[in-house]
């Protein structure tokens, strides 16, 4: 009797164990299968940047050549010739101001812009405010 016993549960522990053995070797196949599908996945990620980022390359080609044609110095200057009407002038005259001419010239501006008519007609205003400042 104790051997159809010990033979039970000897039988008992090895279908444990194949069941437990099963169920691993099912696990880690699915591991593995989830791992191949997340892999593809990724694949197909790297795919579809790679083709941005050529698309971004060839954009980027061709606005650099568009923004070298629109610096040109030929292009601007027939820019400015047609669609200006700009022309080439001989006696080209410079003329060099100090930074005190400038601020005085400003100053007198800005007197203008604040004072009144009825200031601009009387003189002594005008003389009034030259000697607060």
């Amino acid at each position: 009797m104790n051997y159809t016993k010990h033979a039970q549960e000897s039988e008992s522990k090895h279908s444990t164990l194949f069941v437990i053995s099963f169920l691993c070797v099912f696990l880690c196949a699915a591991a593995l299968g989830t791992l191949r599908l997340y892999g593809l996945y990724l694949e197909h990620r790297i795919s579809q940047t790679m083709v941005r980022i050529e698309k971004s390359k060839e954009e980027n080609i061709a606005l650099s050549r568009r923004y070298a044609q629109l610096l040109s110095p030929a292009r601007i200057y027939n820019y400015a010739k047609c669609s200006l009407g700009m022309e080439n002038v001989e006696d080209i005259k410079v003329i060099k101001l100090s930074e005190r001419s400038v601020k005085l010239a400003q100053i007198k501006e800005e007197r203008a812009e604040r004072s009144g008519f009825a200031e601009n007609r009387n003189p002594l205003v005008n003389q009034a405010h030259a000697e607060n400042n």
